[in-house]
This record gives C-alpha cells, structure tokens and sequence, in this order.
C-alpha cells in the first residue's frame, strides 16, 4: 500500500465509513452470507486467527478468548496460527474470509494500526476490516540496567541528554512498538541520542541488556517482572493510566510528567469488512462475558496486569481512528517505513 500523502488518513480506514455503517455493495454482500438470523449466529465453529507463532502472548490471548467465547456460546471456537511477516501474513488471511463472523483476526497493534503506515504495500488495506472488539491493553515498562547507574526517570533522562551518544537501546526489530515507542519518548522528552540495536524477537533483546550490550529497553511488564525482581534490570517508569499491579511501587510515565506516553500494545478483534454489525455486537458482547470471568481476571488482570477493555464496535472504531494518527506520527518520527 502506498501512502501518497497523510490525508488519506480519513479515506484508507475502516473509520472512514462510519462506525457501523456499510455502502450499498457491501451492506449487499452481507445480506448473502449473513445467517438466516443473527440470533443464529454462530452455528458452526468459529476460528480466531492469531498472526504470531504459538506461546507468545497474543496467541496467549487468542487462547483466553477462544475458551470464553466456546463457554459462551457453547460452541467449538478454534484457534489457528498464521505468523509471518510482522503479523501480515494471517491479517491478510482473514481479510479474504467471507464475511460471516465465522472467521476473525486477533489483532495487535501493527495489524491495528502500523503496518499501514510501516509498510509501503501490504497485501490487505485498513478498509478491508471491520472493527468487533478491543479486548485488552498490555501496558509496558521502560528497563535499564543496574550498571547505567540510574535509578529513576528522570535521572535517565538527564544522563542521556548529557552523554546518550554512548549508550543503546535494543528492540526486537525496526517498526517494532518497542521501537517506535522508544523513539516516541526521546522526542516527548526533549530530544536525546541514543543509538537502537534491533534485533531478532524479544528474546535476544532482553538477553541484550542482560549482557550489558544495550542500557534501555522497553518491554512487557510480564517478561520484565522476573528480571526486575532479580536486580537485573532497573524499572524506570511503566505505561498505562494506573500503576500495574504487578509492579505496583511503579510509577507511570504520566506521575513523572510524560502524560502523552502510551506504550505496550492493545488487542482485539477484526472480522472481514462486510460482516453484518449484528454479529459483530453478538461477538463483542460475549467477548465481554468472557473476560468478566473471575478466573480470567484473577490470573490475566490481578496477576499479568492486563487492562480489560471489551467495547462495542462503535467504541472500538473511534479507538482504531485515534490510535491510527498516533501511530502514523510514531512512525514517521522512528524512521520506521519499510518498502
């Protein structure tokens, strides 16, 4: 997809058809595959897409809904692993299903809303989705090691306005969230330098720092938290509206002056552009019932911190075309676009 000029922002999206609303073709094309009710719906199993190999977390969550929504509805809910090509691969699967409901993409923030402004051509446009529900948001955690000798925000900061020319900082790749969100808070925090160390995944970038070849990183609070507790890494400031509980002495990048900071990523559900807002909202209604679950949030939210969402359509659309512009800046800013 190529980008001609930053207008296109209201024209390329599914935001730009209005939340709810189809055109006269597509309302057509849903009225063909849509059950015979939606009260119907489903009646035969249902598959979450996830666009990421098995065990990270969002296939984690993948899993989580697919459990809860099968409760639900007392029907098989399946999950099916497309990875590949920083998740383009399974969201441009799902953006070719029928657009039933019966097949749905777990997506996170780069099939949300980078990867149209990474990526000069993507084998599915924005539009080709419609929004079904933001699940959740995983909030992040800015990491230094005890070696850089700084013990809070600020201080970081200070040093690196001072001497950052230095030092590194590592992400699992280039257009990656923790890159972007990186070069996104050096700017929010003056301008500094820094040079980024990409790597391959999140793994070989937390054992990065761990063996003294990058002094920031900006990470999940769940792959942080073992490290932190074993004093080697030093938690600077976590993202999020409130402190996560499992780090709970904490504090925010808003308490320490930086309110525009959202890092981390958020999750939801996409259907095929076309699927009729009917089941969309009996998707996004059980989604709901299923993350309510006192077992879910005792484990997922009490104990890995994640924020529990679970909108409507309408909601997640208005989300979608906020976090859209957010990210076109980031990218921008990152030097992140990709041919």
């Amino acid at each position: 997809m190529t980008r001609k000029n930053n207008d296109l922002i209201e024209t390329r999206g599914w935001w730009s058809r209005g939340a709810g609303l189809l055109s006269g073709m597509a309302l057509a094309t849903a009225m063909a595959v849509m059950p015979a009710s939606a009260q119907d719906y489903p009646d035969k199993t249902v598959t979450l897409v996830v666009p990421y190999n098995p065990g990270g977390a969002t296939d984690t969550i993948g899993r989580i809904v697919a459990d809860g929504l099968a409760k639900v509805w007392d029907q098989s809910v399946v999950v099916e692993n497309k990875p590949g090509a920083g998740s383009n691969i399974g969201a441009a699967y799902v953006a070719h299903q029928p657009a039933d409901g019966y097949t749905l993409l777990v997506a996170t923030d780069p099939a949300l809303v980078l990867n149209q402004w990474v990526y000069d051509d993507l084998p599915y446009k924005a539009s080709d989705f419609d929004p079904v529900t933001h699940l959740i948001n995983v909030h992040s955690i800015l990491v230094v090691p005890p070696s850089l000798g700084v013990s809070t925000l600020e201080e970081f900061v200070d040093l690196m306005k001072k001497d950052g020319s230095k030092y590194n900082y590592g992400s699992p790749g280039v257009g990656d969230g923790s890159h972007i969100g990186m070069e996104w808070f050096k700017n929010e925090a003056g301008g500094f330098e820094m040079t980024h160390i990409p790597y391959t995944g999140m793994g070989p970038t937390v054992q990065g720092m761990l063996s003294g070849d990058i002094q920031a990183l900006i990470v999940s609070v769940v792959t942080a938290q073992q490290h932190i507790e074993a004093g080697k890494m030093i938690p600077l400031a976590v993202s999020g509206s409130v402190r996560s509980p499992m780090l709970p002495d904490v504090p925010t990048f808003a308490e320490q002056g930086y309110p525009t900071i959202r890092l981390g990523f958020s999750a939801g559900l996409l259907a095929p552009a076309g699927t009729p807002l009917e089941v969309r909202t009996k998707i996004a209604d059980a989604a709901r019932e299923a993350l309510s679950d006192p077992a879910f949030r005792e484990k997922f939210v009490d104990g890995f911190g994640y924020e529990v969402v679970s909108s409507s359509p309408d909601e997640f659309a208005e989300f979608l075309k906020t976090e859209s512009e957010v990210a076109r800046k980031k990218v921008e800013l990152a030097g992140a676009k990709k041919n």
